[in-house]
């Protein structure tokens, strides 16, 4: 059964997949950032994500940041060249905004967030920017800059998100929105109460994970753990952490990345043909509830009408011995997920990592 058309507002939001580096000898030379939320903002036991938060239009697309930006020589063109062009038709939750693009803001809403939650403030300062300029290659030096009064000027940003503005000019130095490259764009399936347009950026710092310095924000964040592709995994199978669905689809692609040089340079490549905005939609059969992604067989045309999960009446074993073409996630509980895709991933996107990726017909 298909419900009726949920009007419900998908909220813009970002969140970073930020690396750093590990010892060269280990299975994988770099570590991800992963975030636990507190008992107050989180929604399962030991729910883990990556720094991100929700657009704030009075704070991402104010148009300070415009002049505070022709300040460094950074022209409104120059902004405009982040916008990766695509054949298919740009997400509109990327491609809307009132003063800029809505893109620019996002990279804001993820560097501010960033410091909001660890503390970490990616930046470049004018010679970087000037040293970019003058090369026209790759993107600005990222600093990592820890103001004398970090855990102060956290609180007022958490407390006011205009105020990252205000640190940025305070230290004089510019977010890095160039060090973000897209990854992904996730939309919260129709049958959630809060429901988000979430675009992945990811970012490769050149420290070490111990040179990484974090401050976490008290009332949202409960620990951070720094995880290779492979552990994070690992970790939300065996219950130790959770990992909601699409970031463990995710972490599944990133598992084919060992190197941080690797995970550099695919990104750069992948980042430049756009990002196609997936939204899963939830069935449910005898055994499991599974949620289909665009290229499944038993994908809908419009995935925002389904605001409640699709009754199957067969069991999962004959609804898998009987799939052909199939891009999903089945869902025995919070740590049994099992990935099946044999569909060509989107936009020059990896597959999801073979052992990890099951074939539907041997289950």
């Amino acid at each position: 059964m298909v419900a009726p058309q949920d009007n419900g507002v998908y909220r813009p939001s970002a969140s970073l997949i930020l690396a750093a580096k590990e010892d060269s000898s280990a299975k994988f030379d770099y570590s991800l950032l992963l975030i636990k939320r507190s008992e107050r903002t989180s929604y399962a036991l030991n729910h883990c994500v990556f720094p991100g938060g929700v657009f704030d239009a009075g704070a991402d697309e104010s148009t300070e940041w415009l002049e505070y930006f022709r300040s460094f020589g950074v022209t409104d063109e120059d902004l405009k060249r982040l916008s990766c062009d695509q054949v298919s038709a740009r997400p509109d939750f990327l491609s809307s905004g009132q003063n800029f693009s809505r893109d620019i803001s996002l990279r804001l809403t993820a560097l501010r967030e960033a410091f909001e939650e660890v503390g970490l403030l990616l930046c470049a300062n004018e010679e970087g920017i000037r040293s970019w300029y003058a090369t026209t290659e790759g993107e600005p030096r990222t600093l990592l800059l820890q103001p004398d009064d970090r855990s102060q000027w956290q609180q007022r940003v958490h407390d006011d998100a205009t105020q990252f503005l205000e640190l940025c000019k305070h230290l004089h130095v510019l977010p890095n929105l160039w060090c973000l490259l897209e990854w992904s764009a996730w939309r919260t399936a129709a049958t959630a109460s809060r429901k988000y347009d979430t675009i992945y950026y990811v970012t490769a710092l050149k420290e070490q994970t111990q040179q990484v310095s974090l401050l976490l924000e008290p009332q949202e964040v409960a620990s951070a753990y720094w995880l290779d592709p492979e552990a994070a995994w690992t970790q939300s199978q065996n219950g130790t952490i959770w990992l909601p669905f699409m970031l463990l689809y995710d972490t599944a692609r990133l598992m084919n990345l060992r190197r941080w040089e690797d995970f550099l340079k695919f990104s750069r490549q992948r980042s430049a043909l756009g990002t196609t905005l997936v939204q899963p939609v939830y069935y449910r059969c005898d055994g499991c509830m599974f949620g289909v992604l665009p290229g499944d067989e038993l994908y809908v045309d419009q995935p925002e009408k389904c605001t409640q999960s699709i009754m199957l009446n067969v069991s999962v074993a004959e609804l898998n011995s009987s799939s052909r073409q199939y891009n999903r996630y089945i869902v025995y509980d919070f740590h049994k997920v099992v990935l099946a895709s044999n569909v060509a991933p989107f936009n020059g996107h990896l597959q999801l990592q073979e052992r990890v990726n099951s074939q539907l017909a041997k289950l």
